[in-house]
Parts: C-alpha cells; structure tokens; sequence
C-alpha cells in the first residue's frame, strides 16, 4: 500500500499489510504493528515480503489480531482524547495580567499614556538629547504623573544604565527598559520607602521570560550559530578573515549576541533566516542600525512584541502608546512602525544613514507600512518644540 488510509482499512479488516517504509505508513505501523515495511524501489524485497506473509501462518495470524486490537486508537473519540491530553500539557504563552499587588508597585501600570524612545539611527550623544527633549515636552505641571517613558533598544541593560549616568541623567526616571532587542524587559526597583532615599536596581520580568522561551533553542542553537559564525569569512588571496565572532558580553540568556568586524562581508539577513529555517531553528535574527551586532533571540521575542506584551501586562491602552523612532534603525525597524500604537518619526540631518545591509529589499517601505495612516506622524527636527507639537497632534498632553 501507498496510501496511508488503506493501511487503516486493512486493519479494520483484519488484514495484514505490505507498506513502504518511509512517510505516514511508518508512523501508522508502529501503531498498529499490522504488517511489513518495504523499500518501495526494491523488487526483491516486495517479492519477499508477500511470500512471507503468505508462507507464516504465525506471522499473518500475528498481524491480523495487532491490526484489529489497535485499530480504535485511530477512532474519532481517541484522537479526540489524544489531542486534548496533549493541550493540557502546553504552558500559558500569553502574558498573564498584572495583580492588583504587582500594579500597585508597577508606576507604569498608572500611566494614562506610554512614550516609547526606540531612535536607533542617531549617535549616543544626539539619543540623550532627543530623551531629553521628550521628557520636557510631555512633563506637564498639573498630572506629572500621566506620562511616562519606555526606553526600547538592542543594548544590554548595563549599557542603557552606564550611558544614562555618564550623562547625569537617573535611570529611574524610565518606567522600563526594553533591552536586548525585544528579549529583556527590566523596571526600576527602590531599595527605601521612597525613591529619594533608595539605592535603584533594575528587576527583570520574569514572567515576560516565560512568555518568549517557547521552542528556545539555547545553548544548541549558541553553538549552531558560532559555528556557523566561522564560515563567514572575507577573503584577500589565500587570506580568510573571520568577520563575526561571539559576544558573550553583550549575550542574555534569551539574546545571542555577535560582533561584526566588518559590517561590508555580512551576508544578508534573509540567507541567515532560510539557513536557520533549513535547520528548524525557530528564533528571530537581526542586525542593529550600524551592522556591527548581530542578535539572534526567540521567535515571540522583539521589541514590537515587547510593547504589545505592556499592552496586556498592564493594561495600557494600545492607541496611549506612542513609539518614537528616527528615519531607519535596526532590522526589526518595520514592525515598529504598524499597530494600533502611534508612532512619531523624527526626520532630519541628525539622522546617520543605515548600512547597506538593512537596505536589501525587494519592495518599497510604503508597500509594507502605512506611511499614511493617522497613527503615523512624521515630524522636521528633534527639538522639545518639534516633539511636543507631534504629540499634540495625536492628543498626548504636553506642558
């Protein structure tokens, strides 16, 4: 037999059967255990398989009773009852929403409206002034408190942190951090009674964690990659320079971090992608702005899932959340800029033009993303004046 159905009808009649030994018959065999398998390309073995059953009454006595005993696993009723088993053994992968208790500890669970800063295409000195400029435009005297900030980027936590002290500005004026492209979300934590008084850490969501390590490849995958990571070379004569190279400093445990020597030889991302689909890899890979790091975290792991993932957790209103990003950014770029969420782009010379690699698309910006859409707002300049009459425009409050 070829067809996998015939299997089941000879067992339903107390029939043995002669099946290839590839595809859907083999995983039916070794449920019914009701006949032989054969090389559907060798002759001989068919010849023998018939004379077998043919000549052993045992064997076809055998294969008749295993065929009529363990046919009714395939029933209606028993698929039935195997698939609802297999339900009960899946983890909740949607975010659980935020107790009473965890709200109350939470400042961004009471924000009426959310400004998300995810300005990748900007230099760090031109980063801390556009934060600067949004945290004056949306600071308003009479609710100080309706607003607050979400720093989005492919940095590590300790990055954002050093980058924010050197410049004398707290870390605990952000409600949270997304770090490590989308995979790492961290929220301020005081030590004291009151922020004043308190030494602030940084507490990373668990429970986000959770929610992302679905079909995590880990340290399998690190080493898949770092291997792979070897055959990407630049080659001068019989000269080969290896161009990435693992960062385990700037690596998490849900982020596989890599660091580009010469962002010029990278292959494109979407070789990287099939490669790891070849190799049932489900993770997500990306380049930042400038092409020098690689970063290879989960497939429900990304800083556009990250803000949705907010949304649920704690309860804030996906049309309050405002994404601010420059003219380009890292790979994940697109996804920022569709959704219910509003977004701000800050257009102008302090833009740094992306690398060649994020440019290798076969279709038009506008072809992907509603550049017209009302939840989209693109503003000339950077300027507290610029950012706060953007946000006005989708109905922020500003001072």
């Amino acid at each position: 037999t070829i067809w996998c159905y015939l299997d089941r009808e000879a067992a339903m009649n107390g029939l043995p059967v002669i099946a290839t030994k590839n595809g859907a018959p083999v995983e039916i065999h070794q449920v019914l255990n009701n006949g032989l398998l054969v090389d559907p390309h060798d002759q001989n073995a068919i010849a023998d398989a018939l004379y077998k059953l043919l000549s052993e009454k045992q064997l076809w006595s055998r294969c008749r009773e295993n065929g009529l005993k363990n046919i009714h696993q395939f029933s209606w009723p028993e698929h039935c009852k195997n698939h609802l088993s297999r339900i009960l053994t899946l983890g909740m992968r949607s975010p659980a929403v935020g107790s009473e208790e965890e709200r109350s500890k939470a400042p961004i669970s009471g924000r009426k409206h959310i400004i998300v800063i995810s300005v990748d295409s900007v230099n760090k000195e031109n980063l801390v002034r556009i934060i600067r400029n949004a945290i004056e435009a949306a600071h308003t005297e009479n609710t100080p408190a309706s607003t607050g900030f979400v720093l989005s980027t492919s940095l590590t936590i300790s990055e954002i942190c050093s980058l924010l002290v050197s410049v004398g500005m707290h870390p605990a004026g952000f409600d949270a951090f997304i770090c490590n492209s989308g995979s790492s979300i961290y929220y301020p934590s005081y030590s004291g009674n009151t922020p004043s008084n308190s030494k602030v850490t940084h507490v990373i969501d668990r429970n986000h964690q959770s929610h992302i390590e679905y079909r995590w490849g880990g340290e399998g995958l690190r080493k898949y990659l770092v291997k792979w990571a070897t055959s990407v070379v630049e080659r001068k004569g019989r000269i080969e320079r290896q161009m990435i190279f693992e960062d385990s400093e700037h690596s998490s445990t849900y982020c596989l971090a890599f660091k580009v020597v010469n962002p010029n030889h990278l292959p494109p991302l979407k070789e990287l992608r099939k490669l790891m689909r070849i190799q049932s890899l489900r993770c997500n890979a990306l380049y930042n702005h400038s092409a020098t790091r690689l970063s290879v975290t989960p497939i429900h792991a990304s800083r556009s899932q990250a803000i949705r993932y907010l949304f649920v957790r704690w309860g804030i209103e996906l049309p309050n959340i405002v994404v601010m990003v420059g003219e380009s950014g890292d790979s994940d770029y697109e996804e920022l800029l569709g959704g219910l969420h509003r977004t701000i782009i800050l257009k102008g010379d302090f833009n740094i033009a992306a690398n060649r690699i994020h440019t290798v698309r076969r279709y038009p910006l506008q072809d992907v993303v509603a550049l017209d859409s009302s939840n989209i707002i693109e503003v000339q300049g950077c300027t507290t004046e610029d950012i706060k009459s953007a946000l006005r425009q989708i109905g922020v409050p500003t001072q």
